[in-house]
């Protein structure tokens, strides 16, 4: 390889981690103008709870999350759906380990929860721990109380 190409190549590269470096100013920056917004406005139980739906909808997992924590923290720390969707929020923004914990809490209370045993499998899976996934796929197909997750799961165990 020629000077000049690897002089192109470092440049590409140079610019490829100052564009990667950008958007993480950028979406940490965003956040934390959402959060202090939210903090200005304490927005009401149902109000908190709607915006951490949009957030979840759009996969603006790391608003979700923070607006969920908030909904438990101070509204509802039994709201069922609530949770299951912090748990999985958690994994999205890195936090696999928390969500799962998240999720179990709810099999506590409720151990047929077909949501919460299949997202406890998708973490696992996305994660690479397919002897774990498939575990909790098994549970999910033998004890959910959804039959629409149940067949849901049962369709992605026979692809794994």
């Amino acid at each position: 390889m020629s000077e000049a190409e690897k002089t192109k190549n470092f440049t590409i590269d140079t610019l490829v981690i100052v564009a990667v470096l950008s958007v993480l100013a950028i979406s940490s920056s965003s956040f934390a103008i959402s959060r202090y917004v939210i903090e200005q406005q304490k927005p009401d139980k149902e109000e908190t709870l709607r915006l951490a739906n949009e957030a979840y909808d759009r996969g603006d997992f790391q608003n979700a999350a923070y607006l969920y924590q908030r909904y438990i923290d101070v509204f509802d720390n039994e709201n069922i759906s609530v949770r299951i969707d912090y748990g999985y929020s958690l994994h999205n923004v890195g936090n696999s380990a928390k969500g799962i914990e998240i999720l179990q809490s709810v099999l506590q209370k409720q151990p047929r929860n077909a949501f919460a045993l299949f997202n406890i499998a998708v973490i696992y899976f996305r994660d690479g721990n397919k002897v774990k996934a498939k575990e909790w796929m098994k549970q999910c197909i033998e004890k959910g109380d959804s039959p629409e997750i149940v067949e849901k799961a049962t369709l992605l165990l026979q692809q794994m």
